[in-house]
């Protein structure tokens, strides 16, 4: 099963153009976890704990697909939550592994999450050996003003880092490039392909 989490002030919606594609190019159904915005983090990742604990009645394998701050909740998962049992691959988009400096200027509980020496980012990267043992890629988002600096989303281990210069924080997920990012992701996790394994790839146009 293919889950998308959404980042902070958005919604499950954001994602339904990746999702479409997901169910419409391969074989995993698809599900949309939403949270609201005014929660702490630690409401918000026990939220997917439980969402991910039942979803495919708790035996289906998961991709995990996360944009800014739903990224962070999807490496909780993995990394605090045994869920690597489970997990096959993950897809960042636009998060902010080492914080966002712009987080420090945010009202809001979960804007405490996205800090850069918060005790999130300090326990992710604590717990990160953990992504490679499952298959990560990640995008960035050469133009983020949310994510500051952008390259904090390249900031974990991943098998392929995908940069698009000239986009920005949302628009990255509408950007066909981000799509086939998404391709390899779950031929990470079908086996439906062979996948591009570099550990960077520069996105151009």
């Amino acid at each position: 099963m293919v889950v998308f989490v959404h980042g902070l002030m958005a919604g499950p919606g954001v994602f339904e153009p990746l999702r479409r594609r997901a169910e419409a190019r391969h074989t995993l159904p698809t599900a949309l976890f939403g949270y609201p915005s005014w929660l702490r983090f630690e409401g918000a990742a026990e939220r997917l704990a439980r969402f991910l604990e039942t979803a495919g009645e708790g035996r289906a394998p998961l991709v995990l697909v996360g944009h800014s701050l739903g990224g962070l909740l999807a490496r909780w998962w993995l990394q605090e939550h045994d869920g690597a049992r489970r997990t096959r691959a993950v897809l960042t988009l636009a998060t902010p592994h080492a914080g966002s400096r712009l987080a420090t200027r945010l009202p809001g509980p979960l804007a405490e999450a996205l800090r850069p020496e918060g005790w999130v980012v300090r326990r992710l990267r604590e717990g990160e050996g953990l992504l490679h043992r499952v298959p990560h890629r990640a995008a960035v988002a050469g133009l983020d003003h949310l994510v500051t600096p952008p390259e904090s989303a390249a900031a974990a281990p991943a098998v392929q880092v995908l940069r698009l210069p000239d986009v920005t924080h949302n628009a990255l997920l509408f950007r066909p490039e981000v799509a086939h990012l998404l391709d390899a992701t779950v031929a990470d996790a079908t086996g439906e392909g062979s996948g591009a394994t570099s550990s960077h790839e520069d996105g151009k146009g």
